[in-house]
């Protein structure tokens, strides 16, 4: 095994440690569920053989009547191991006849076991109304048994063969017992440490930066957290213990084998290379396929996770039947992935099916043999089929929980990937209590998003708490980039950013980011109810808070008119909603939180004129006595900033107020001029 594969497999068992203990329970379990699988062939084979051979023990009279029939005129059982005599009855069987020989030396009875056919067609004597047989120079007389005489002296046989019938119904309760036990084990094992695997992955997602979701699609990352644990849970509640028990079964039918008959198990060992080298060739195919398998479903669902949220965009440019094209592209692309696995399978399957098949051939050959020679029970020939059958049943599994395995060691990479991620922004340790007035200061700020790719260039500027400042500039000049700093989604490459005369990076990330109120141009909204979308599961947040902040950026109005009020349910993305009331919410999101710091991107860009009154309403309110950050296209909505920063190119070009900046004549003037011109053709 690659010690890449060693080391996944590591990882993945410290998730089980915890549950160590159980896992002991299940091996318990397995040991004695695994005893029991290996005795039921004997019990069957040791009851075929008291069937059909039972008569062959000796009979002896005594004077009890316990446990004994009644056969000419004197109480007749089966000769016991404690039993001392010097001679005995004997039941002979040539030919489908049964002859009773009335009396016989006990060493000559024993020698009757090692006896075949030839034997005894050389020692018997057929005679008209019986037999006589000739053995260590003694000769026995014996008369032909009757049907209803044979019923009598057979019934002796039908306790025993009652007990091995209870005791096999026994077994089976026992095997389905406690396979049931270690099934619903492994299950609550397989659950909870999935439980906690998938928590591990969307917390670790939690606090990773906005980079890592630029490059890695939704559709990939949600797979990592469904599909890919639920592969996970499989290998726990399969594999692990399966191959351990596939492995140990395995070996005791080996052993069972040799020790009912040593000639016969070597002739099927003898297929062994061949499934061997079946095992590895399927090992490599079926890991090949597997992998292009999960890549492509991961294609899929990527695709299908991007394509379901831009519908609108598919349907407004009709370009329905491109996307159906390129979704068949990936869909066969998948369904061809799909069948070369599933080749790799049935083809296995059918040639391990063969070599069983070859196998049991060879026991009924060679074993008949023996059987037909007398130096083997029918009872030893039925053994050795069903554990000739249950030899290759292991072997099998033991692949198929490879492939298994194989697959959870490719979803555990994935997951691993992810989970092994660096987040590239430190976390401080400064946690914000009393006295935070949110003034804010960069000093020589350099930031590019790629290596040397610089979106800010050596920018420099105070903002006083309780300022409002706007920043103003061409689409990639560096203002949106500038409130993410600020933020802590990203860290910047050289100079410094302040916040309360501290520096940024020495802030915990959470304490900072709850002292900062955001409201984006795009508004997020979660399935729920609009009050649960502006508390945002934070419980702190009264019923009472949520109306104040509400009624502050006057949306509580809109709310009133609501079926359900508050708990007005909210469809994914807030598809229920208008932009505008969406955007309202979003305020009131913001301002329920009461930060220091408020930041606006495009908060106003999507809204009509009548909704725009409202929120101009509301911000000169919201942003009374805190420090405000805007950007805004619209310049109508930043004209009462105290300062304005026009960016272009990542460089601080001009800075100043709304009529300083007009007086000015440059950049903010002309796009100034450029705002009046569209207002007047609009």
């Amino acid at each position: 095994m690659k010690t890449q594969d060693s080391r996944l497999i590591r990882r993945l068992l410290a998730y089980a440690k915890p549950y160590k203990g159980w896992f002991f329970v299940v091996l318990a379990l397995m040991l004695i569920s695994t005893v029991a699988d290996l005795a039921k062939p004997v019990l069957i084979g040791n009851a075929v053989d008291l069937f059909t051979e039972g008569y062959k023990t000796p009979y002896i009279a005594v004077t009890d009547s316990e446990g004994t029939v009644t056969f000419e005129g004197e109480n007749i059982r089966q000769l016991q191991a404690n039993d001392v005599v010097d001679t005995v009855h004997q039941m002979i069987q040539y030919k489908n006849v049964y002859y009773w020989i009335d009396e016989m030396k006990l060493e000559d009875s024993k020698a009757l076991e090692g006896m075949t056919p030839e034997d005894y067609s050389q020692a018997l004597t057929i005679q008209t109304e019986g037999v006589s047989l000739e053995l260590n120079g003694n000769t026995y007389e014996g008369r032909v048994l009757l049907k209803e005489e044979l019923k009598v002296l057979r019934s002796l046989n039908l306790p025993e063969l009652g007990r091995l019938a209870i005791l096999f119904l026994l077994v089976l309760v026992i095997s389905f017992g406690f396979l049931y036990l270690q099934a619903m084990i492994l299950q609550y094992i397989g659950q909870k440490i999935i439980l906690a695997v998938r928590h591990e992955i969307y917390e670790k997602m939690l606090y990773l930066p906005d980079r890592f979701y630029h490059q890695n699609p939704i559709g990939k990352l949600v797979t990592r957290v469904t599909n890919d644990t639920e592969t996970l849970n499989e290998m726990y509640t399969s594999v692990l213990v399966n191959l351990l028990k596939q492995v140990l079964f395995l070996l005791g039918v080996m052993v069972m084998m040799l020790a009912t008959d040593v000639r016969t198990a070597l002739w099927v060992f003898a297929l062994i290379p061949l499934v061997v080298g079946a095992t590895f060739v399927y090992k490599y195919f079926s890991r090949i396929a597997y992998r292009d398998v999960r890549n492509r479903l991961t294609q899929m669902n990527t695709f299908l996770s991007e394509h379901i949220s831009g519908m609108r965009i598919i349907q407004i440019f009709t370009r329905e039947d491109a996307k159906v094209k390129q979704m068949k592209s990936i869909n066969t692309k998948l369904y061809k992935a799909g069948m070369r696995e599933m080749t790799a399978f049935m083809l296995f399957r059918p040639f391990i099916f063969v070599l069983s098949t070859v196998g049991v051939g060879l026991v009924l050959l060679v074993g008949g043999n023996s059987v037909l020679k007398g130096a083997m029970s029918v009872g030893a020939l039925i053994i050795m089929v069903s554990y000739t059958k249950d030899f290759f049943g292991p072997i099998e599994q033991l692949a198929e929980n490879f492939s298994v395995l194989q697959s959870a060691l490719a979803s555990a990479e994935k997951i691993f990937t992810i989970l092994d991620e660096e987040n590239e922004i430190n976390n401080g340790t400064y946690k914000i209590e009393k006295g935070f007035n949110g003034s804010i200061e960069f000093k020589n700020v350099w930031f590019a998003y790629e290596e040397e790719e610089w979106i800010l260039k050596d920018v420099s500027f105070t903002i006083e708490a309780g300022q409002k400042v706007a920043f103003v500039g061409a689409t990639g000049a560096g203002k949106t980039s500038i409130l993410s700093l600020i933020c802590r989604y990203y860290d910047i490459q050289k100079g410094q950013i302040l916040i309360d005369g501290r520096d940024i990076k020495e802030y915990d990330i959470a304490s900072l980011r709850s002292q900062v109120g955001q409201v984006l141009q795009d508004v997020f909204m979660f399935t729920g109810d609009v009050k649960s979308n502006i508390r945002l599961g934070n419980d702190t947040i009264s019923q009472e808070t949520i109306e104040k902040a509400s009624k502050l950026v006057n949306a509580h109005e809109f709310i009133e008119r609501l079926p359900q009020k508050y708990n007005e349910k909210v469809l994914e993305r807030g598809a229920s909603l208008s932009t505008g009331q969406r955007q309202l919410i979003s305020f009131a999101r913001a301002v329920a939180y009461n930060p220091k710091i408020f930041i606006l991107d495009e908060a106003t860009a999507n809204i009509d004129t009548e909704t725009e009154s409202l929120i101009q309403d509301a911000l000169y309110k919201m942003m009374e006595g805190r420090t405000t950050l805007m950007v805004a296209h619209r310049l109508s909505t930043i004209q009462h900033a105290d300062n304005i920063i026009v960016l272009h190119k990542g460089k601080i070009r001009e800075m100043g107020n709304h009529q300083t900046l007009l007086s000015n004549k440059g950049i903010y003037y002309n796009l100034y001029q450029l705002a009046l011109q569209s207002q007047v053709m609009s």
